[in-house]
């Protein structure tokens, strides 16, 4: 489960990934490259392979290849969600995920990331299993945007649509029902294609509601980070219980998915990408990196461990408190910490907003620290959300 959110106009990208909270998701560079090889792996498929890849920015659950979301050095930025349709699922093929990285890697502008993702998807279709620890199958939808345009793609198997727009939000269900094109005859692609049940209780429209009732407002950074930290309104004490109905998702008990990652990415000439590199943006600290720059925590080169390491080592800290009513003067000092990164990124020339991106992290452990001498010794939720996490826990 996932939600994805974008405006053109404040030139604003912004996603939660939501997926099984054992499943380290690490945020790496990949630089541009040229290629002699005829054939590329995916997921699960091989693909022709093209001469020259962008260098892209990319968040990537770690078993699989694809990502859930990123950027590349055109500043153009994809988020996907699954969608749940009414057709079989491919059984193989490429994931939503695949179809990403490979928009992000083949595409100067947002047209052509748009029109890469259907040409693939119409060359070697979509499908395979993309459950961390069960199988899940679904189809995919797109947010895909740049400076210029935006574009929100939806799928059901091989058929799709598109929608262009200056700003909009996505989530876990299909929603086009007045598309500028079409893989087939026009048609309200909602109406054909949604599948009723698994959209309903995925929680989708709740989120989606709470992302398209916020986007017009949303303007800065801070906005963004706010519209990404959302609980439903009951949920007055989100650590300890499941909700798969706030964009701010938290497993347990009966709910399954938890925002394991987050980006922003400010579309700038040099895009400045604000990444979580860890799970439960509510009490997580949003970091800056200056896109194509040397690479420091939470954003690591493809390959290295110390990025799952990383993620790892932030969710232990989550876990210590899951299930705690943490104080109100730990949100304050982390909103203060948070809006001071904001306030010197935005004034900073280029050697400032490296040595921020570099002293953020450490700063980000000074905070997690102070507080785990800090925490209060209660628990709370019910005994079945309790045992949920017990049993995550002893298999992470």
């Amino acid at each position: 489960m996932c939600d994805t959110m974008g405006s053109v106009k404040q030139g604003i990208f912004a996603k939660n990934s939501d997926r099984s909270p054992n499943e380290p998701q690490v945020v790496e560079w990949y630089p541009a490259a040229k290629h002699e090889e005829k054939k590329i792996k995916a997921t699960y498929i091989e693909v022709e392979q093209v001469p020259y890849t962008h260098g892209f920015l990319l968040s990537r659950p770690v078993w699989l290849w694809g990502g859930e979301m990123g950027v590349n050095d055109c500043g153009v930025c994809i988020g996907n969600e699954a969608v749940f349709t009414k057709g079989a699922y491919g059984k193989t093929g490429l994931t939503g995920m695949d179809l990403l990285r490979l928009g992000l890697e083949r595409s100067g502008s947002a047209t052509q990331a748009l029109s890469v993702i259907i040409e693939l998807l119409e060359r070697y279709g979509q499908g395979g299993n993309c459950g961390y620890d069960h199988d899940f199958f679904y189809d995919n939808s797109f947010l895909i945007m740049d400076k210029n345009e935006l574009y929100i793609l939806e799928t059901a198997g091989s058929q799709w649509a598109y929608k262009k727009l200056p700003l909009g939000s996505i989530s876990n269900r299909l929603q086009l029902t007045n598309a500028d094109a079409f893989s087939g005859e026009r048609c309200n692609f909602m109406k054909k294609h949604l599948e009723p049940l698994y959209s309903h209780f995925s929680g989708s429209k709740q989120r989606l509601m709470q992302t398209s009732g916020c986007i017009e407002d949303c303007i800065t950074v801070e906005d963004f980070i706010k519209a990404l930290r959302t609980h439903e309104e009951k949920n007055r004490f989100p650590l300890t219980g499941g909700s798969v109905t706030s964009t701010c998702m938290h497993a347990g008990g009966l709910v399954g998915d938890h925002t394991t990652s987050s980006m922003i990415v400010e579309l700038k000439d040099t895009p400045l990408v604000w990444v979580t590199g860890c799970s439960t943006p509510c009490i997580s600290l949003f970091k800056p990196y200056l896109f194509g720059s040397d690479v420091c925590m939470p954003v690591f080169l493809n390959g290295d461990k110390n990025a799952e390491k990383y993620w790892r080592e932030r969710e232990s800290f989550h876990r210590r408190v899951t299930g705690m009513r943490l104080p109100e003067d730990f949100y304050l000092e982390l909103a203060s910490i948070q809006k001071k990164w904001i306030h010197d990124a935005a004034g900073a020339d280029r050697k400032n907003l490296k040595a921020l991106c570099v002293l953020a992290p450490v700063e980000e452990s000074e905070f997690y620290e102070r507080w785990l001498s800090k925490l209060p010794e209660k628990k709370y939720g019910s005994i079945r959300f309790n045992r949920y996490w017990a049993k995550k826990n002893a298999k992470l």
